[in-house]
């Protein structure tokens, strides 16, 4: 009797243990895939300095020539080219063709053409300590996001690790959003799940907007 209760205790242990080491192989496995932004560097595209973040745009073009091609295999696409409007003050007026972003993105949009280009952009870097508490509970409040890049060559203000390449806090861009305010911090959580999701070192920062006092949002409701 006794025997057979510590055969069952030792089965019992051996599972959990199996059910702790496939869970931590998995997590690890997708952290491992994720890739940090520095991943992408190439003579094509040094790095970015501290306390700036590469904005990416894509185009799926047709088949062309360039006086200036992209390296192969991606002769189709130029080289450079004049960059899009970007979240924060960009640091060049041309963007820069980047392999291992359009890899990721022929990979996931069909027909798989694109090209997709780079540029570096100068961070809006914000003290943790001017972050105003969460207020997404308050009457006419909404939850916003702004999401970007992890710096290449680290920050001056980075967050715990492992997402010490995000800075802690930034002050978002005023496009894209309903209201920003000075200062918004990284959301640990959030940035996880992305990166487990999409398999990019994204910077996810949240915060709470409270539309103004005259907008459709604020309108009482009538019969």
């Amino acid at each position: 009797m006794l025997l057979a209760d510590g055969r069952r205790v030792a089965r019992g242990i051996a599972a959990l243990w199996l059910v702790i080491f496939g869970s931590c192989a998995e997590s690890c496995a997708a952290h491992k895939d994720q890739g940090r932004a520095a991943d992408g560097q190439s003579p094509l595209n040094p790095a970015c300095a501290p306390d700036q973040v590469r904005e990416y745009f894509c185009d799926d073009l047709l088949p062309l020539t360039s006086t200036s091609p992209a390296p192969p295999p991606y002769e189709n696409c130029p080289g450079t080219v004049a960059h899009r409007p970007t979240a924060f003050k960009s640091l060049s007026t041309q963007a820069s063709f980047d392999p291992p972003f359009t890899e990721y993105t022929r990979r996931r949009v069909a027909p798989g053409h694109a090209c997709c280009y780079g540029v570096c952009t100068a961070v809006a870097i914000a003290p943790a300590s001017g972050a105003k508490p969460q207020a997404c509970a308050d009457r006419y409040a909404m939850p916003e996001t702004f999401i970007m890049r992890e710096t290449e060559s680290g920050t001056s203000e980075p967050a715990a690790a492992p997402f010490d390449r995000c800075p802690s806090a930034i002050k978002p861009p005023e496009s894209g959003a309903f209201a920003v305010p000075e200062a918004a911090l990284l959301n640990p959580v959030e940035t996880a799940t992305r990166r487990q999701q999409i398999r990019l070192a994204d910077c996810v920062y949240t915060w709470c907007s409270k539309a103004p006092v005259g907008t459709v949002l604020t309108q009482p409701k009538t019969r």
